[in-house]
């Protein structure tokens, strides 16, 4: 009996040690243009009700100015792009932008958006795709795509 009183114990204090070290996943963006499609993890993110800090993200990519090693997208004029955000994102509303310039007026509560690639010359580094969660009062996380021809 006190063996068994042991190991229920062991096995108590091992699962509440696995459950204190997971972490929940950050959520992530797709988007789609043709057959190919590309996933992108925030490059910063908080689930919390504040928010993001001043300064935790920086400008430049908020912006659509810098976007460093974003994963590519092909895409070419006049066709359909896709956005794809988790139901986390979804529910602090976003807002996508091409280099800074927002698709939208209002945040999005939909987990899905599209819209069809203007008939532009995208420069040779590409353009920039980001998604912006939260509001403009209170950012909450942002998410970059390099669209290239």
């Amino acid at each position: 009996m006190r063996v068994r009183r042991l190991f229920v114990a062991a096995a108590l204090t091992l699962s509440a040690v696995t459950l204190v070290g997971c972490e929940q996943p950050q959520p992530g963006v797709t988007a789609f243009s043709g057959t190919q499609s590309v996933r992108s993890s925030p490059l910063c993110w908080s689930g919390s009700s504040a928010g993001l800090a001043s300064g935790q993200c920086a400008q430049d990519i908020v912006s659509g100015e810098q976007i460093g090693n974003a994963p590519q997208l092909q895409v070419r004029a006049g066709n359909v792009v896709g956005i794809s955000v988790d139901e986390s994102i979804a529910e602090k509303g976003w807002v996508p932008a091409i280099g800074g310039q927002r698709l939208v007026n209002t945040p999005i509560q939909e987990t899905y958006f599209r819209f069809t690639f203007p008939a532009a010359t995208l420069p040779d580094e590409g353009l920039g795709l980001q998604v912006l969660a939260g509001s403009n009062a209170q950012l909450n996380g942002v998410w970059a795509i390099r669209l290239v021809n």
